[in-house]
């Protein structure tokens, strides 16, 4: 009774401090209004890719259809948008994104009108220039906070928190697009993620006192002939973030075939709900500690979790074993790993390609999604969720190897990125 009377106000100081921290972040000069501006817009974005799939297939009645238009939307998406923020980075967010958010907006009113009224290949071609043109809600905002905060430590707490923006719209999205599609109108998914992508992407793109200022015409990357987009840093962090998009693509189908398999299907949804609740936890710990290692150290023990939990997966291929691969994995590795990512971004990119960098760390985590999605339903359609899950370990390897050679490279440099950032 002694010990836990003496614990308590140890916890309710680890709570205060914790406050304290990311109420200090969100007190920074426009911090606020360009944070929330962002949220809305993630929000949209997590909407996105359900409430076209809802769209199109009441529309059209198929399924490959549907499912054709979210992968285009996705391929764009990821293809398009480093090339989008080399835009941005150039011209502005100002300039920018409220055009970009134009055409975005057109583009998904053509896709809702003519799918099941237009040949598909209209409504496909509408598809991909949507995802095309859709900002980065994400990259934008970041991009914000490197230029607002220089210090190292409460930049990693900023990081942190958008971690867990990311984590909550991308738990609640799915179910929203779901809620206005079926109990409003087929296309009102659609319709709402759209408004939601646009008024917060104009609203931040409006707020000039935190916007990164474009580089205009000048030489690519402070007079260097030589893109900071190819130091060492941040290509490994590519690759971390290409193996942790291979354990987000896989978890949908793996858990949901493995409910059905044990016709426990309504547990489906409190599975993932449990991985993004505890990645929450994780990132609001890690952006709330005082010290922590380095960027680097703290993305390969990330990745490190990753590959056993994706090995709990494969030597126990059931909803429970399931269940407890994405509570490591999901809900212990993953928002420290974005967070950490970031402040590898932020330090080894120059300002003028920050918007870019924050974009291509988004498109490696896209690409490795898509990709391990297919493979894992090829797999389990062939051989169930026990043949689709050693293959898992092997893709989220890759994040592994990537941490690991460039926590190598710092330790022989003995250096931190996050600690001699580019300014």
């Amino acid at each position: 009774m002694t010990t836990a009377r003496s614990l308590l106000p140890s916890i309710r100081g680890s709570f205060r401090s914790a406050t304290r921290r990311y109420g200090d972040v969100l007190r920074h000069p426009g911090a606020l209004p360009f944070f929330l501006a962002a949220a809305v817009a993630r929000l949209g974005v997590a909407m996105t890719g359900l409430a076209l799939l809802f769209t199109i297939h009441h529309a059209t009645g198929s399924f490959a259809t549907a499912g054709a238009a979210t992968g285009l939307f996705a391929l764009a998406e990821a293809t398009a948008g480093p090339q989008l923020a080399r835009i941005v980075d150039r011209w502005g967010q100002t300039a920018t994104v409220p055009a970009a958010v134009l055409v975005h907006l057109g583009a998904i009113a053509v896709a809702i009108t003519t799918a099941g009224h237009a040949p598909i290949w209209v409504t496909l071609a509408s598809v991909v220039v949507a995802g095309a043109a859709i900002p980065q809600p994400g990259a934008l905002s970041a991009a914000r906070w490197s230029g607002l905060i220089p210090d190292p430590l409460a930049l990693r707490t900023a990081f942190s928190l958008e971690a867990n923006v990311n984590d909550l719209v991308f738990l609640t999205g799915p179910i929203l697009a779901t809620l206005a599609g079926t109990l409003l109108l087929p296309a009102a998914g659609s319709a709402v993620a759209a408004t939601l992508v646009a008024v917060g992407c104009v609203v931040l793109s409006l707020q000039r006192r935190t916007a990164p200022e474009p580089r205009g015409a000048r030489a690519p990357v402070e007079g260097r002939g030589r893109s900071t987009l190819l130091a060492p840093p941040f290509l490994a962090t590519l690759g971390v973030n290409l193996g942790l998009g291979c354990f987000f693509g896989a978890v949908p189908l793996l858990v949901t075939a493995a409910a059905a398999a044990q016709g426990l299907q309504p547990l489906t949804g409190v599975v993932l709900a449990c991985s993004s609740a505890a990645s929450i936890a994780a990132g609001t710990l890690y952006g709330a500690v005082r010290s922590v290692p380095r960027p680097q150290t703290v993305q390969l023990a990330a990745a490190v979790l990753l590959v056993l939990a994706a090995l709990v997966g494969a030597v126990w291929p059931v909803l429970t074993g399931l269940t407890v691969m994405l509570v490591v994995g999901g809900g212990a590795a993953i928002a420290p790993l974005l967070a950490s990512s970031s402040q590898i971004v932020q330090a080894s990119v120059a300002p003028a390609e920050l918007t870019q960098g924050f974009t291509w760390i988004n498109s490696a985590s896209a690409s490795g999604i898509a990709a391990s999605a297919a493979l894992t339903g090829v797999l389990i359609a062939g051989g169930g969720v026990g043949a689709a899950t050693p293959p898992l370990v092997i893709m989220t390897s890759v994040a592994l190897v990537c941490a690991a050679g460039a926590r190598a490279r710092s330790g022989r440099r003995r250096e931190d990125v996050s600690l001699n950032p580019h300014r």
